[in-house]
């Protein structure tokens, strides 16, 4: 079972680290819903919703632990990736068994994110 991920914000971080919960987006807010995302969607996910000036990170949480009431939706024109969600105010921090950095990477005068190799 694959865990999945969750990209927040270095400020994010803190407070989730602060809080013992995962923020929500604005996307959760809308739906009343987590939204997740499998490993391989992640760099995208970084690319599309944050700036460099957000030191974001990506939160990889133990599958088992929400497990239950998981959905997946497959990518759309407005999300090309695919997202999971969970019917779930927050996600626990103790359910975060990793923090991985995202490394910023200079591309035609771009900034873009990607997951650090070997993590």
């Amino acid at each position: 079972m694959e865990n999945l991920f969750r990209v927040v914000s270095a400020t994010e971080l803190s407070t989730a680290i602060e809080s013992g919960l995962v923020p929500r987006c604005p996307s959760d807010e809308r739906s009343n819903c987590v939204h997740l995302n499998l490993r391989r969607d992640v760099e995208t996910v970084a690319n599309l919703y944050f700036t460099a000036d957000e030191a974001p990170v990506a939160l990889e949480i133990r599958r088992a632990d929400i497990q239950e009431g998981l959905a997946f939706a497959p990518p759309t024109e407005g999300k090309p990736f695919h997202q999971a969600t969970l019917p779930r105010p927050n996600v626990l921090f103790a359910s975060v068994v990793a923090v991985h950095p995202l490394a910023v990477v200079q591309s035609n005068g771009a900034s873009t994110f990607k997951f650090v190799a070997g993590t």
